[in-house]
């Protein structure tokens, strides 16, 4: 992976092929006629995919292998624990798929326009709702619609913090290095697929684009922002950069914990103008990741998962939020919080047995789990007021 540092903006891409990527199961089993050995191969097939896509790979299971009736109940959930614990790998289902799955240490995004129960509150599984045909996998971009989920490629993915959209010169010197980077990237791969040195899995290059990734939304908000106009100077760079890469751009939201650092370094490093919403000294100058609050923060879970007004028609895709919880949130908590939320994200949450995941910050850790607010039971978790019942 490659990293080009601007005023206002992060690149991470590959020297010679596509960054990330996404893709339907179907491509797992074609041309594996032994159903015997059809488990391994797919593994290691999807462990060479994996291996050249730096940014990670999105796996769509749309479809019912013949050969996984074939294995025994033990195989089958070994099998599937591996496919998820696989490095760069993030597995997406549909609820129907999710419900005949054996049980185990598998862990999935379901997309389904409800939750999925008791798995997702224990963690088990994340939850994206669907509403329509295309799959919106997070942190990584929507799919082409369609009955198969077609392969599609990212070149790579910018960073950009909010308070840097309405700077002409980031939009600017943004542009200048993802045309390099592109270019580059390009030459790359042809060489790759000359020698042969490419998966089985289809590469088309008019379907590779790019991701545009905000971050910084707790110090925007907290530096009074304006939301709406925030995601009109999004919209309009995303137009620029299409309209000079000639590739798709795929606006969402960052996660990454070492970009946003690193940006706020480098705002307080040569004095930018949005480095006034970093919060001072002693406290570390970093953006938070993401739109919304920090997740490794003790604060109460609407802060955590509250996203800007209007954001599923301004994002193409959902951003990924982790709920850290002192215990498993009971059913009406959840739908209470849901309530509350309007349009959620890709939600997941993170009870006490599970550990938080890295990279771990010495200078922000998380605190303990007893310390995060639990989700309150709407029945008695709520004080009414004391004129509720007066006439």
């Amino acid at each position: 992976m490659t990293l080009r540092e601007g005023p206002g903006f992060l690149v991470r891409n590959s020297a010679d092929g596509p960054w990330a990527g996404w893709t339907g199961s179907r491509f797992l089993e074609e041309g594996l006629a032994s159903v015997n050995a059809a488990p391994g191969r797919a593994l290691a097939r999807l462990m060479r995919l994996c291996g050249q896509l730096p940014g990670g790979l999105g796996l769509v299971w749309d479809h019912a292998p013949a050969w996984m009736e074939a294995l025994p109940p033990e195989a089958r959930q070994g099998w599937w624990e591996a496919l998820s614990c696989m490095p760069g790998l993030s597995l997406h289902l549909e609820a129907a798929t999710a419900s005949q799955l054996p049980g185990g240490a598998f862990r999935a995004w379901v997309h389904a326009p409800t939750p999925p129960g008791e798995p997702w509150r224990q963690g088990t599984v994340g939850w994206v709702r669907r509403t329509g045909a295309a799959w919106k996998l997070p942190d990584l971009g929507p799919t082409a619609p369609g009955e198969e989920v077609a392969p599609g490629w990212l070149w790579g993915e910018a960073i950009v913090p909010l308070g840097a959209l309405a700077t002409r010169e980031t939009a600017e010197a943004l542009s200048t290095a993802l045309v390099e980077a592109q270019g580059e990237a390009e030459r790359g791969m042809a060489q790759r697929l000359a020698a042969g040195a490419w998966t089985e899995c289809p590469f088309l290059r008019r379907s590779v684009g790019w991701r545009l990734a905000l971050t910084g939304g707790l110090e925007f908000q907290r530096a009074g922002g304006h939301w709406p106009a925030a995601f009109a100077q999004a919209r309009a760079l995303a137009a620029l950069l299409q309209e000079r890469l000639r590739a798709p751009i795929h606006l969402g939201a960052s996660g990454s914990l070492p970009a946003a650092h690193l940006l706020g370094r480098q705002a307080l490093r040569e004095g930018l103008p949005w480095r006034a919403s970093l919060p001072l000294p002693p406290a570390p100058g970093a953006f938070s990741p993401g739109l919304s609050a920090d997740a490794r923060d003790p604060l109460p879970l609407e802060a955590r998962a509250q996203m800007p007004p209007d954001w599923i028609r301004d994002l193409d895709h959902p951003p990924a939020i982790l709920l850290r919880v002192p215990a498993v949130p009971s059913e009406a908590g959840a739908q209470a919080l849901l309530e509350r939320l309007g349009d959620p994200p890709a939600l997941r949450w993170l009870p006490p047995e599970q550990p938080p995941p890295g990279p771990f910050d010495p200078d922000h850790p998380w605190a303990p789990c007893g310390a995060f607010p639990f989700p309150a039971d709407p029945g008695n978790g709520e004080q009414p007021s004391l004129f509720v019942n007066l006439d």
